[in-house]
């Protein structure tokens, strides 16, 4: 669908996350899409316009690097500006790469966000998906500075389970997040687990939305 000439604008969600020993705001997790024609979403990946992609994503950047200036602002890996470009708006990007990655991609992308003297975090870790003891699996989590637990999984195993990740995950200097807070149930089971920060709607969130022309 042709994106130009329609009404667009980027409709931009700061998830709050906490730290859950002082309940004090540690950083935002960014999430964002398009809105056209005030009620179609498109996903950056689904705009056909290169110039278009690159200027919503662009604007969404300018704009929560704007809006805060003191605590880490987690985004998702660029898909259309050059990630060598990122410290031109904040040195407090951290970025969060997908676990699908494979591992040359990965060593590669993780290379430059050092470089640039930025963060990264892994996404929805999970034990099916990292099994603990594995060499390969460890130098990747001790390559991360935080890690998102997935929802599914701190919710469908066991507490034991759980904790043991998270103890895993930390052995390595990562910090742990738990995704998706939404009861207080949750906000104990991730304390229990011994998870650093938490994040989700229990926690606030923000809403901006930016003009795209």
């Amino acid at each position: 669908m042709e994106e130009r000439g329609r009404k667009l604008k980027a409709e931009m969600v700061l998830e709050h996350i906490v730290d859950l020993k002082t309940q004090q705001l540690f950083g935002y997790r960014v999430l964002s899409r398009i809105i056209m024609d005030g009620k179609k979403e498109l996903r950056f990946q689904d705009i056909k316009d290169e110039a278009l992609k690159k200027q919503a994503e662009l604007s969404v950047l300018k704009e929560v690097a704007k809006f805060s200036k003191d605590k880490m602002l987690f985004i998702n890996m660029p898909i259309s500006i050059e990630m060598e470009s990122l410290p031109l708006y904040s040195h407090n990007f951290v970025i969060c790469l997908p676990v699908d990655l494979t591992s040359d991609n990965l060593a590669k992308i993780l290379l430059s966000i050092k470089h640039l003297k930025l963060k990264s975090a892994l996404d929805d870790f999970y034990v099916a998906r990292y099994s603990v003891g594995e060499k390969a699996e460890e130098i990747k989590l001790g390559a991360f500075d935080f890690v998102f637990i997935k929802e599914e999984f701190y919710m469908n195993f066991s507490k034991s389970d759980v904790a043991k990740a998270v103890s895993y995950a930390k052995s390595f200097g990562a910090k742990v997040i738990f995704k998706k807070i939404d009861t207080y149930k949750k906000v104990q089971l991730a304390i229990d687990c011994g998870a650093d920060y938490g994040h989700g709607y229990f926690f606030g969130y923000e809403t901006h939305n930016i003009p795209l022309g």
